[in-house]
């Protein structure tokens, strides 16, 4: 469907959504050709400016506080649907962000105009009519669990890098530090305090790609743990996973050095020991004094409504590397303490938001991202369970109780046999 023109609708009214992270899903699916927006953008002024500058055309639909005047779109969104399917031969997919039972009947009229249909909404607002008479539905959900926050460290080394192509010039570090130089880049608005610093930063990630390295230690552990990798089909494990021999090596070497694994007759085996807790948590930094203070000063900043949602919060009021910063508000975003002004669930990072919990919730519920995270890798017997306790939560035993308390209570994480597995839900 790639090269599919694509005609976008929104029933803001029913179904409020981060409109930039919806049209990036749709332009997956082919090219958007025009759009309409049904809701009252004197409430939603940000929505409809982002809107406006998609090139969707505006719907006003009046709404007061005592006369919600929720089913004034839909019937204006229905006659436009078809009115514009009879009328606009080029259009191959309509795509409905919706999740109203109301508009099955349009659907199923569209499909006799030989259109095909999709549908993005939150699910449980969804009705099961609507899901099975679309031809493909998106969970809204989804799309927010897997956005990833930028980072303006990497957006820096993309305009770095091209500028040095453009100028016929190597990557290298003077190179950089010029660059760096000549436009007046000021260091601390990325976490760090000098260009120099700045500078080893983004060569270590262009040149370096430390984050392919760990990205590879964690398959390579993955494969050991729950396969049968060995010394000997290393090189048909490169090949179906697309990886650099040589890097396949150096992250190899790195375990090895780190006392993660060690090869014994050609077999690999996983040394279950701290430094093998701190590996899989390698993408998902912590430090339990950092994050504390982190979660603490967030839910002041959102209690205070001094910040509004989650991408307001910055790196440089909090002086935290970037890894951890991107890891900590991430945490906050799946920590499931936050919900919309609409008290809508699964917000994004630029959603308007309200913390729903008290601050030792919003603190356990954190932390049990990286609880999560472990356990998503590996299993993890019970006398590890210690080794956890210290690496992410400093030894505080109050708080690991309670986090571990209430992920089994919730079910994603489950004990059998003094072994821990991840259960998601």
């Amino acid at each position: 469907m790639s090269g599919s023109n694509i005609f976008l609708f929104f029933d803001f009214q029913n179904q409020p959504v981060d409109v930039q992270l919806v049209y990036n899903e749709v332009c997956k699916y082919g090219r958007i050709i025009g759009g309409k927006a049904y809701g009252s953008w004197s409430k939603h002024k940000m929505e409809a400016f982002i809107l406006y500058n998609y090139g969707i055309e505006l719907a006003e639909i009046p709404e007061a506080e005592l006369l919600p005047n929720k089913k004034g779109n839909d019937i204006r969104l229905a006659v436009d649907c078809v009115e514009i399917a009879l009328h606009n031969n080029p259009i191959d997919i309509f795509f409905l962000v919706t999740g109203d039972a109301d508009f099955t009947a349009l659907v199923h009229k569209l499909k006799s105009y030989g259109k095909n249909i999709m549908a993005l909404a939150r699910t449980k607002s969804t009705s099961y009519e609507l899901i099975s008479a679309v031809d493909l539905f998106i969970p809204y959900e989804d799309i927010v669990k897997n956005e990833r926050l930028i980072d303006p460290i990497d957006r820096l080394s993309e305009e770095v890098e091209v500028f040095l192509k453009r100028s016929g010039k190597n990557f290298t570090l003077e190179n950089i530090s010029r660059f760096l130089s000549s436009f007046n880049i000021n260091p601390a608005k990325y976490g760090v305090s000098s260009l120099r610093e700045l500078s080893d930063i983004i060569y270590e990630r262009k040149v370096q790609k430390p984050e392919r390295i760990k990205d590879i230690k964690l398959l390579f552990l993955r494969n050991v743990i729950f396969g049968d990798l060995n010394e000997a089909n290393l090189g048909e494990f490169s090949k179906k996973n697309d990886i650099v021999q040589s890097d396949l090596k150096m992250a190899i070497d790195i375990l090895v050095r780190d006392g993660v694994i060690e090869l014994n007759d050609g077999y690999y085996n996983v040394k279950r020991s701290k430094a093998f807790f701190l590996t899989l948590l390698e993408k998902y930094p912590i430090e339990y004094t950092h994050i504390s203070e982190f979660i603490e000063k967030s839910y002041k900043a959102f209690s205070a409504n001094r910040v509004k949602s989650l991408n307001q919060l910055l790196q440089s009021e909090f002086k935290l590397p970037i890894s951890e910063f991107k890891s900590y508000v991430e945490a906050l975003k799946r920590s499931g303490c936050f919900k919309g002004l609409d008290d809508s669930d699964y917000i994004s990072y630029s959603t308007p938001a309200k913390i729903v919990c008290s601050l030792e919730e919003l603190k356990v519920s954190t932390l049990s991202y990286f609880v999560k995270r472990v356990l998503s890798q590996t299993f993890v017997f019970k006398e590890e369970m210690e080794l956890l306790k210290e690496v992410i939560f400093s030894n505080d035993e109050r708080i690991f109780e309670k986090c571990i308390d209430m992920l089994v209570e919730r079910g994603e994480i489950t004990e059998l046999e003094n072994v821990y597995f991840y259960t998601p839900v």
